[in-house]
């Protein structure tokens, strides 16, 4: 392991919710609300990270793949000129959206569930990958960016936020629980690990893209926090007079990385 992927890991350790709170959790922090990935009408096709793969797609029958594809959110914004997409999840319920989405646009689609790169092996190559929002999981950081490297016959697009997502709840871990979380990684050390790695990378920053429109309604936003933050229902007006004068801070910029395919 390099330097910069040592830091970064340690970065993510760092992010380990304590015992003492996690066990009395009624419901895991890390899940994901499928609603919240879908395809739908917010679903923005201009945006940097869409531009930035289409310069290099095929102007026909192009092939995307995904890796932690949520809803295919991702991947749809492509078609066109991407005519088949491939969508790698560890949620069926993911992959379920990720199928429904490309019937609806008119793509062909393939889906593999498992853990990217442990299904690396079984997935086809791509002219283009994709990763959006998942860097901040993966540990082992890597065996993940060559697995997307060696799939990719022409470029990988990541995005990722500037820092942590979970630091948006920062704030609120502190006037729970008077937990102070950490700040770090951020997108710049991720560059730092694919510098290491001996990949050039191109770099933009973007506006914090549009979410599926679920998120945008009023009552899911006790429930989240709550959620996050391993609380009870019983908290939840607490909770709600917690958000009345303290939202959660997410990042306002994205970076979008581009560096080319080595199949």
């Amino acid at each position: 392991m390099s330097a910069a992927a040592q830091r970064w890991s340690d970065a993510l350790a760092a992010w380990t919710i304590p015992a003492s709170i996690l066990d009395q959790a009624p419901q895991s922090p890390w899940r994901h609300e499928t609603a919240t990935f879908v395809v739908d009408e917010t679903l923005d096709r201009e945006v940097q990270s869409a531009r930035v793969a289409r310069e290099v797609l095929p102007a026909a029958s192009g092939t995307v793949l995904d890796v932690g594809c949520g809803g295919g959110r991702a991947a749809m914004s492509l078609v066109p000129p991407a005519e088949r997409v491939i969508g790698v999840d560890a949620d069926p319920r993911m992959l379920a959206e990720f199928t429904s989405a490309a019937a609806s646009v008119g793509a062909r689609s393939m889906t593999i569930e498992g853990r990217w790169p442990d299904v690396a092996v079984d997935t086809p190559v791509a002219d283009v990958v994709t990763c959006h929002h998942v860097a901040y999981n993966v540990a082992d950081i890597e065996p993940f960016l060559m697995a997307l490297t060696a799939h990719a016959r022409l470029a990988v697009v990541m995005v990722l936020p500037t820092r942590h997502p979970q630091t948006a709840f920062n704030a609120a871990w502190k006037h729970f629980w008077d937990l102070d979380r950490p700040t770090s990684p951020t997108d710049d050390d991720l560059v730092a690990v694919l510098a290491e790695l001996g990949i050039e990378v191109e770099r933009w920053s973007m506006p914090r893209p549009p979410l599926a429109s679920a998120t945008a309604d009023p009552a899911t936003r006790v429930p989240t926090l709550r959620r996050r933050l391993c609380l009870s229902e019983d908290r939840d007006d607490e909770i709600a007079e917690y958000l009345e004068s303290a939202e959660p801070l997410w990042a306002s910029t994205h970076t979008v990385l581009r560096w080319p395919g080595q199949p």
